[in-house]
């Protein structure tokens, strides 16, 4: 009998534990691939006023952050997206044709960030029949990542061209960049040693932050897009910062009329009523 007593005895429910993915939720700002070479913050963590900012009660939504992947056909633009959004790999790649869109959420500081990832292919002898595509596609980018195949140098020169297109699209912002070299599982240690070099070089030509990668391994893909989120969210935090701060400056400053008081009109008053000889 106890032992049926124990059986049924109906115990308390586990707590619920709240699961995140590591991957997405960031707490400080990710290392860059190398600290010594990128134009942008080699700190350790979010600028001081950033954090500040996010403290406060009031603020405003922050905008969804428009990514676009640029590059020649079949240097891996779909492979890496992949694998950090499914973390899967497909060795019977098909080409994207058109243009191709994933959605990726982050957690910074404990704000929601989206990413909205595209990436788009089409050949040369469709250039003019897809030109409107490409501007939408291009147009009000606050990320470019221009990749190349890291077996194929030539497609390195091809990444500069694809970058400077869509540079074209968005002379009026600053979007931040990236260059990233894409199938590093392919090189020997020599031949990426060397390949790296001449990449570095190209980076600091276009002023952007270099990355290797590697779709098949795995190898910096979550590293790369938390340090590309991170970067995104703090010039998005920042820069509406600075818009709130030119709005506060701009306004000018309004005095309490009910609490001011003309001296030179109350004795011109007075003056005026001695001289009419009335005694109130």
């Amino acid at each position: 009998m106890p032992h049926l007593l124990r059986q049924n005895l109906l115990l308390p429910a586990s707590p619920t534990v709240t699961l995140y993915d590591p991957r997405t939720h960031l707490r400080h700002l990710p290392p860059a691939y190398n600290t010594a070479q990128t134009p942008y913050s080699r700190d350790k963590d979010f600028a001081p006023q950033l954090r500040y900012h996010l403290e406060l009660p009031r603020k405003s939504k922050l905008r969804p952050c428009k990514i676009i992947f640029v590059g020649d056909c079949a240097v891996g633009k779909t492979a890496i997206v992949n694998r950090f959004c499914y973390d899967k790999f497909q060795s019977n790649y098909k080409a994207t044709i058109g243009v191709d869109f994933e959605l990726e959420n982050f957690n910074i500081l404990g704000h929601n960030f989206s990413l909205e990832i595209s990436f788009y292919r089409w050949d040369t002898a469709g250039q003019e029949r897809f030109k409107c595509i490409a501007g939408a596609y291009y147009r009000n980018a606050n990320v470019i990542v221009a990749t190349y195949d890291m077996s194929k140098r030539e497609s390195l020169n091809s990444a500069k061209r694809w970058l400077a297109n869509a540079l074209n699209y968005n002379t009026g912002q600053q979007p931040l960049i990236f260059l990233v070299g894409t199938k590093s599982d392919l090189l020997t240690k020599e031949e990426f040693m060397s390949m790296e070099r001449v990449a570095g070089g190209a980076a600091s030509e276009l002023q952007a932050e270099y990355w290797s990668v590697s779709a098949r391994s795995g190898y910096k893909i979550t590293e790369f897009f938390q340090r590309l989120a991170a970067l995104a969210f703090q010039t998005n935090v920042l820069q509406q910062l600075k818009a709130l701060n030119a709005t506060a400056t701009q306004q000018p400053v309004q005095t309490d009329k009910s609490q001011t008081f003309d001296l030179r009109r109350y004795f011109s008053g007075a003056s005026r009523k001695q001289k009419s000889g009335c005694a109130c």
